[in-house]
This record gives C-alpha cells, structure tokens and sequence, in this order.
C-alpha cells in the first residue's frame, strides 16, 4: 500500500533568518538588465515570450539574505510519500521542495540528497539551496518560495493517497499546484502540475521543474536531440547548436569545463524524456505529458570554480551533482500564455531506470536515446501515463482530505480583494493574525493599532494599489497608505509621483522606509546620503538597510562616511557579514593591512553571489598592499602578478568562476 505519513528529517543546517521587509528594486537585483538578445538560429517557438534575464521587478516579494554557515544538528518537518519500491520525502517549509527520492530496492538515491542545508546567494530573492528536485513558477528563475512554506496536504482516492503542495503567486497572480501520486504497484513517482489564471486578463507565465541528479565520473545525459540550444554565443546568449557534437560528446557534462546550460530539441520525437545515468546505465528517467516541452541539463562544470560552488551548497567534496530539468516552454529564456480563466495542467513522470551499458553509453548518441526510449515504453507506456493524467487532473480540482501544513496568507487576500476563489480544491486559509494587509483587502477602516509600525509585507499590484487608493479617499490617508503608494510608484518606474508619496508619507510620520525611498530617489550624493543617514537614525530600521548605506557609500567612495558609518553601528549589527566586508574595506583604505586580512578569514562567507569580486578583489589589494609596503613604492604589474602566484587566493575566498585579475 501506498502511505503518506509526518516525519522529522535531521541533517545540519545553517540558520535561516526571515525575508525582508526592505524592499529591492529593479535595479537593486543582483543580475542587471540587458536588452532582449540576438536570435542565433532559434524558431519561432524557441523565441516566443523571450525575455532578458533582470529585465524584470521582483517586488511584491521580500529577500531573503538573512543566513549564515554556522552549520548545527537540525530538523525538518517532512512528509513521507512510500510504496514499497520507492521513497520521496517533501519539506512543506521549503518550498514543498522534494529532498530525497529513493530506490528501495537498490538502495540508491535517485536524486542528490544535500547532506546540509545550506542556503547560498544564487535566486531572485538571494538564498537558494541544492539538492532534490524543486517546482519553479510561476516567475523566472528559482521558485519565490525556494526556502517559504507552501500549503501541504492529502487527498484521499480510491487509488491511493495524492499528496498536494500548492501557494498563490504574488506577480503572475495565478495559483499553482503538484499532486504528487505514487502507484501501490510499482517504481513510479507521478507528478501532476496545475496552474490556474484567475484573473480577466492574459497573463505570461514561467514553469521548470528542476532535478539535481547524482554525478559520478561517466554521468551521461541522454533525451531525444536534432540539435541543441546553448549558451555560448556572444554575451552568453542563447544559440542553436551541433549535438552531441563533432569532435567531443557534449552528452557527458564533466566534459564541459565552465557551467553549462544544454536545452535539447527534437521537436519530432514521438516522446519526449530526460535521463541521467552513471557508466554502468543505472539512473533516473523523466517523462511527461505533451504540454512539457522542454528538456534540459545544467553542469557547474569541471573546473575548480564549479566544483567549489557545488561544496560550498553542500560539504567539500559531497556536493557534485548535475541539474536534468523539464519546461513548458522549450527554453528558460521564454514565457508562455496564461488565457483569462485559464487552467494550464501536465503530468510528469519519475522512474529508476536500468539500461544497458554499453548501449547507453554508444559512441552513437541517436542510438543510445533510442535504447532509452524503447526502455521507458516498458517502464511507463504511454496509456498508462495518459490514464494517470485524466484521473489526477479529475483530482486535482477536488479538495483535501487533510491538510499538513500552511502557506504564505496572500492566497486568502487575494480572494478577499477579487471576492471570489482563486481556484477549485485550493484552501487558502490560514491562522496568521490579522494585520494592515487584511484591513485592506477586507475594504474597512485600519485600526490605528495597525499601522504604528510598519507592517511586514509589500503590495505593487494594479488590483491592491487600487485598494489602497479607495481605502485612503474613503477612511483617510495613513504614512503607510502613502509609502505603499510610493514604493509601487518607484517600481512602475514613476519617479516623480512616487516623491510626492515619500514626502506625503514623511509629513505624516517620519520614518525610515520612506527615507530611504528618498535616499533612492535623490539624483545628488549629498542627498542620498542624507536621506540614508536619517533613515538609520529614526529607529526600528533593519540591519538589512545597513548593509545598503554601506554598499552605497562604498560605490561611492566615501571613506570618510563609511568608516564612521560602520565604526558607529550596534555590535550586532557590525557582525552581519556584509558589515564585516565593508569593515574590510574601510581596513584597506586605511592601510591596515592586518585587520583587512583578519576580517577576510574570520568566517566563510554565506551570501557571496555567483560571479561577485569582492572576496578576490580585497585579497588582491591585500597583496598589493603589503607588497608595497614592503618596496616602498609602487609594485609593478609583474611583481603583483608574482606576487599573487607565491600567495594565491585561499580556497574559502575563491568563489569566482575565472581567474583573478590583477589591479
């Protein structure tokens, strides 16, 4: 029999603080906005909805950047899908991220169990971990809810239990879902997607499922290929390419040395699938329903830059594992449409496969999908995987039996401001204490309980900031009616409405948020920096909007302002890890060459973004600076470059994926 049960999952982990509630913009995001890319030979459906990554806001979703790499005992609370023949393990808390899939009968994990939990600075809201397989929607990128709880429950049927996982997304403003269904009777995982567009209009949407497959020397990756689309085409664009290649097999990820991303495409393939398997053929397979076109493997690469990121999410040398992923779209570049009213639904499917070895692994790659194919029709024909389909998409509208756990409560405002449901068999409800934003959905006065201090959230949408502005004409304007006026002016890119909010908000009460608004605002370094410091002193502040002033000061070069900055701070706050850098650098400025490099090797940096030079740029004025003191004088190019040879930069610091460059 299949059973669904609670269970607690131990592993070390890294403290996980909670999002933020200053608000990042546009072009705050840690990848900058580029204009739409070249077409390298792509169709008219590997173009269509393109997109530039960056080129969009992440608002009304908060960072989450609060987290360390001070690893201690843990647990999660899980839910346990098992039939006998496999074991998938859930963590509602993260994402409805599926942790663990296991093969009883051999013993082996399926997909790569992180031995951690170890969150680094790698989605749109910054903390991401590996490992499992994670649901991504309805935005690009990482799933939102990457390390947020999601709603988690069962419904009972006459075939089994099916374990739902399911949340509202803020930006899209469509709800999405995955009924997870395991057959008593065999070694397969069932995975069912609903994405339900409430709204009257069309909406563009994104959707990736991502594996994080076991890689051992000889990993292949095998799915039906004409060609491929990859990234290396000028400004890392994506192109059309030769596969698996002429020369080389690109089909084996270690023989890539930077990361990768390969989109495979063979439009005419009777089905499409994705497997990774080691040199003796043994792995997992993926397949789906036809509405998933898409497949995809991405790689770290082989070089010391990727296989150091691949420990730092996990421990060293436990961490290597390749990405096998599968979209509704051909590429990840791409968008697909939402219809009002419209509910979007796949099926995909999860299996332990044995192929033969020599045959997986055949110099002839179209031979060696070909034995893959002909093995998945014997594991899960096609009519049994549209059977499954029709029956879990009649489930999927049919509400819970009983329900785990509890997600995020913009689901049930968003109900409140549309009065009616998002979508059938979804319970949105939770016990969260009501606050400003449900006053506001629910159209009467605030309580003026409510807004004495800033509440945690963030709205920008059309439909809440036209509640905003009927609440204020109908029970009177607060500084945060106008502040949210303002922050969702600023995301619209409405510079000059969304001043006269900041001064509105300020008039009515002076408080940081709309400062800082102001400091964002200015067009003059004199007066953001103003604006900064005033937004620190009027209290209540997050340490989060520390770390910007100092950044900002930094960019700026202002030494002087940084250092009394930084150097007047509470000690809690001077211990955050961004503080400690900026301390760092006001070290360097000052030539203290010691506390520079104290400060540098004083912990592991957590939240280091992919590709960031701060860690290897102070390292290198380290050098250089004790190199000069030493001579006396200026140190010439190849002296710094011997230099930097005869001390390289320690491992922990080197998290670049190219060498270091001199200055």
């Amino acid at each position: 029999m299949t059973t669904i049960r609670r269970d607690r999952f131990s592993l070390p982990m890294s403290r996980l603080g909670a999002p933020s509630n200053l608000p990042r913009f546009r072009w705050q995001q840690p990848m900058p906005n580029k204009p739409t890319p070249p077409n390298y030979g792509l169709s008219e459906e590997e173009s269509r909805h393109g997109f530039s990554w960056g080129e969009d806001s992440i608002l009304p979703y908060q960072v989450s950047d609060d987290y360390d790499r001070d690893l201690k005992p843990g647990e999660l609370d899980v839910l346990v899908l098992e039939n006998g023949r496999l074991k998938a393990v859930v963590a509602p808390s993260l994402g409805g991220r599926l942790l663990e899939l296991k093969d009883l009968a051999t013993g082996r994990d399926l997909v790569f169990r992180n031995p951690v939990f170890q969150p680094a600075n790698l989605a749109a809201l910054n903390a991401w971990f590996s490992g499992g397989i994670e649901w991504n929607g309805l935005i690009p990128g990482h799933t939102p809810f990457t390390c947020a709880p999601v709603f988690a429950g069962v419904r009972e049927t006459e075939e089994g239990p099916v374990l739902r996982i399911y949340e509202f997304d803020r930006i899209v403003e469509a709800t999405w879902q995955v009924d997870l269904f395991m057959p008593k009777d065999g070694a397969r995982l069932f995975a069912h997607g609903r994405i339900v567009n409430p709204n009257d209009d069309m909406r563009l949407a994104y959707w990736w499922t991502n594996v994080a497959a076991p890689m051992i020397d000889g990993t292949r990756v095998l799915s039906p290929a004409q060609y491929s689309i990859e990234h290396i085409w000028p400004g890392n664009n994506l192109g059309r390419c030769e596969f698996p290649r002429t020369g080389w097999d690109a089909s084996y990820p270690d023989n890539w040395d930077n990361a990768t991303s390969v989109f495979f495409r063979d439009p005419s393939a009777p089905r499409k699938f994705i497997a990774s398997v080691d040199k003796g053929g043994y792995g997992l397979m993926q397949t789906a329903t036809p509405e998933m076109h898409g497949r995809k493997f991405f790689y770290f690469g082989s070089a010391q830059g990727g296989q150091n990121w691949m420990d730092f999410l996990a421990r060293p040398g436990e961490g290597k594992y390749l990405e096998i992923q599968s979209g509704i779209a051909p590429t990840q570049n791409q968008r697909f449409e939402l219809q009002a009213g419209e509910e979007l639904e796949w099926t995909e499917a999860y299996v332990p496969v044995q192929l033969d070895a020599e045959k997986a692994h055949d110099a002839d790659y179209n031979a060696a999908t070909g034995h893959a194919a002909a093995t998945l029709d014997g594991l899960v024909p096609e009519a049994e995987l549209a059977r499954v389909d029709a029956f879990l998409r009649e489930q999927a509208r049919l509400p819970l039996d009983l329900r785990f756990s509890e997600g995020e409560p913009w689901g049930a405002r968003q109900e409140a401001l549309l009065g009616r449901p998002l979508a059938a068999g979804l319970d949105f409800a939770t016990s969260t204490v009501p606050d400003f934003w449900d006053s506001l959905a629910g159209g009467g006065a605030i309580p003026p309980e409510q807004y004495q201090t800033l509440p945690n959230g963030i709205v920008v949408s059309r439909l809440w900031i036209d509640r905003v502005k009927a609440n204020a004409a109908e029970h009177g304007t607060t500084w945060v009616h106008e502040l949210t006026l303002a922050i969702a002016s600023l995301d619209a890119g409405d510079r000059e409405t969304a001043a006269q909010h900041v001064s509105a908000s300020l008039a009515l009460k002076p408080n940081w948020s709309a400062y800082r608004l102001d400091a964002l605002l200015a067009s003059a370094v004199d007066h953001a920096v103003r604006s900064y410091l005033a937004a620190w002193k009027a209290g209540d502040a997050p340490p989060e909007l520390a770390v910007e002033i100092a950044t900002y000061l930094m960019e700026q070069g202002r030494s002087e302002e940084l250092k009394a900055f930084v150097n007047g701070l509470p000690a809690d706050v001077r211990d955050k890890e961004r503080i400690i850098l900026a301390r760092a650098v006001v070290a360097g400025n000052d030539g203290q060459f010691d506390e520079l490099e104290r400060l540098l090797l004083s912990r592991q940096y957590a939240s280091i973004r992919e590709g960031e030079t701060l860690l290897s740029d102070l390292w290198v004025r380290l050098r250089r600076g004790r190199l000069e003191a030493s001579l006396g004088r200026a140190a010439t190019a190849a002296e710094a470059r011997a230099d930097l040879e005869a001390h390289p930069l320690p491992r922990q610091l080197d998290l670049r994926m190219h060498a270091l460059e001199e200055v």
